[in-house]
């Protein structure tokens, strides 16, 4: 069914992906732990842990506290040490790093 001339249609807007409320979460948190980001942005724990990873090795996180097995609440906390701003970094399949907000590329930590 076709539209009158002059009719509006609603603007859409896309939900926030996985990953850009995880960013977002570690934005707001600075240290976390895994169980809190996954909490914090409503993801998988696998998903946040493969996030984590891949910003560790590009340099966006630091690992502040190992992990201590058999011990409770003894999970791995990360800390943000570079914020770029609010567009969240898009792991690559080739093990690259891509940062919208200042149009990069990383490659373990080094600019490309």
């Amino acid at each position: 069914m076709a539209r009158r001339t002059g009719a509006r249609t609603r603007a859409w807007h896309r939900q926030p992906r996985a990953r850009d409320r995880a960013w977002t979460a570690m934005r707001v948190l600075r240290r976390f732990s895994l169980p809190d980001l996954a909490a914090t942005a409503e993801i998988g724990l696998d998903n946040a842990r493969k996030y984590c990873i891949g910003l560790c090795r590009a340099g966006y996180l630091r690992i502040v506290q190992p992990k201590a097995n058999g011990r409770k609440g003894g999970h791995q906390v990360y800390q943000l040490v570079r914020d770029t701003g609010p567009h969240a970094p898009r792991l690559q399949s080739d093990g690259n790093t891509y940062d919208p907000n200042e149009h990069r590329v990383f490659q373990g930590g080094i600019r490309q």
